[in-house]
C-alpha cells in the first residue's frame, strides 16, 4: 500500500455544496465535486486534455464540466468531449465516502479498511482543522509526547515543575504505538474546571493509541481525584488524523466527543461544544505556533537527545514507512539513524 491508499478526511461535508472544491493530499491535487443527485465524486485536479484545474469548473447535472473546452467526466472518471464526440477519456478517480461530518477518499484500486470510532458512550462536540508547517512525522512527534504539555498548552498537560512526577507508559504492536500518562494537572481557571468537572489537585490521564491506516491518533483524557483515584464522569475522546499535504505541510483534522455530566442536551450543544470548539482551535494552535519555530523540521531524528517522553519517535517512523507509505514489512524498516538518548 501506498500514502493514497488509505482513508483521509480532506474536507467537512458541509463545505462541499454546488461549487468543486480542490484540495491537496500528499502532493496529490484532486478536485472534490457533489452532483445534484447527491453523490460524490472525487478526481484528480487536473483536466487530462489540456491540464486546466477541474476545480474551476462547474457541476452539470451528474458530471464535472472543464472550464477550458467544456470536457465533462463522471464520478468514475469517464470523460467525454462535446467537439469530439466518439473520443473517449479515462480520467483518475477515488473511492469517496461521507462519515462523520467528513467527506473522506482514498485510492480506487486500495483494499483499506475504514477507520473505526468507538464513540457509543459520547457525544459529538465538534470538527476542527489546521495546517501545520511542518512534515508529517515531525507533527506525529508534537501531539504523541506530553512533556510539550508543560509550556506550550494552556488547558490540558502538566505542570513544569511536576513533569518529574508524570508516570508515562509505552507499548508497541505491528499495527499500533500505545501510551499512557499520568500526573497532576497543570493549574487552570476555576471556568475550564467546572466545564470539565474536575477537582484542584486531581491527576490528568492522557492516553492514545496511534495506528497508521490512515496516521491517525485516539487519545482519551481524563480526571481522577489523587488520593482515592476515584474517576470523574466527564472526559473527552479526541480523534486526530494527519493528512500530509505535502513535503512540508500537514493537515490536522480533529474529531471531538465528550462524555459530559451535562448530557447530551440543549445545555451540550448550544453552550459545552461550542465552547469545546473554541478551546480546541486554541490549544492546537499553539501546537501549529510552535512547530512553525522549529529550527529543524527534517523527519529523520539522527543527533537528537532525547528523553524518556520521546520513545515513541522511532517507533511511529518505523510503522509510517512499513503500513503507510508501504516500503516493506515492519522487520525490514527502520529510521534512518538511531538516535542517542537519555531515557529516564
Amino acid at each position: 500500500m501506498g500514502s493514497m491508499d488509505h482513508w483521509h478526511p480532506v474536507l467537512n461535508a458541509r463545505d462541499l455544496g454546488p461549487e468543486p472544491v480542490g484540495t491537496t493530499l500528499n502532493n496529490t491535487e484532486i478536485v472534490l465535486f457533489r452532483t445534484q443527485d447527491g453523490r460524490i465524486g472525487a478526481l484528480n485536479d487536473e483536466c487530462p486534455h489540456r491540464r486546466m484545474r477541474l476545480s474551476k469548473g462547474k457541476v452539470v447535472d451528474a458530471r464535472l464540466q472543464c472550464p477550458y473546452h467544456g470536457w465533462t467526466f463522471s464520478i468514475e472518471g469517464a470523460g467525454e468531449s462535446p467537439g469530439t464526440p466518439k473520443l473517449y477519456a479515462s480520467h483518475t478517480c477515488y473511492d469517496v465516502k461521507e462519515a462523520h461530518g467528513a467527506i473522506w477518499l482514498k485510492a480506487a484500486s486500495a483494499e483499506a479498511s475504514f477507520p473505526e470510532f468507538e464513540v457509543e458512550e459520547f457525544a459529538y462536540a465538534c470538527t476542527t482543522r489546521h495546517i501545520a508547517p511542518a512534515p508529517l512525522e515531525v507533527v506525529l512527534d508534537n501531539f504523541t509526547e506530553v512533556e510539550h504539555t508543560s509550556t506550550t498548552h494552556l488547558l490540558l498537560g502538566y505542570d513544569l515543575a511536576g513533569m518529574a512526577q508524570v508516570e508515562t507508559r509505552i507499548e508497541a504492536t505491528d499495527d499500533a504505538v500505545y501510551v499512557y500518562n499520568e500526573g497532576p494537572q497543570k493549574r487552570v481557571s476555576p471556568f475550564f474546571r467546572l466545564l470539565m468537572g474536575f477537582k484542584p489537585g486531581d491527576f490528568f490521564v492522557d492516553e492514545w493509541t496511534t495506528r497508521f491506516s490512515p496516521v491517525h491518533a485516539r487519545y482519551d483524557q481524563w480526571w481522577f481525584e489523587s488520593k482515592s483515584r476515584q474517576a470523574r464522569r466527564d472526559r473527552l475522546r479526541i480523534y486526530v488524523f494527519f493528512n500530509p499535504i505535502d513535503a512540508d505541510r500537514t493537515e490536522l483534522v480533529t474529531f471531538v466527543f465528550i462524555r459530559s455530566r451535562f448530557g447530551t442536551g440543549p445545555i451540550l450543544q448550544t453552550l459545552v461544544s461550542p465552547i469545546l470548539k473554541k478551546l480546541v482551535n486554541v490549544e492546537v494552535g499553539l501546537d501549529v505556533a510552535m512547530l512553525g519555530q522549529l529550527a529543524d523540521k527534517r523527519p529523520g531524528i539522527e543527533g537528537m537527545r532525547l528523553s524518556r517522553f520521546d520513545k515513541v519517535l522511532g517507533l511511529h517512523r518505523k510503522r509510517i514507512d512499513a503500513i503507510y507509505r508501504g516500503m516493506g514489512p515492519l522487520d525490514t524498516v527502520s529510521p534512518a539513524v538511531e538516535p542517542h538518548s537519555a531515557h529516564g
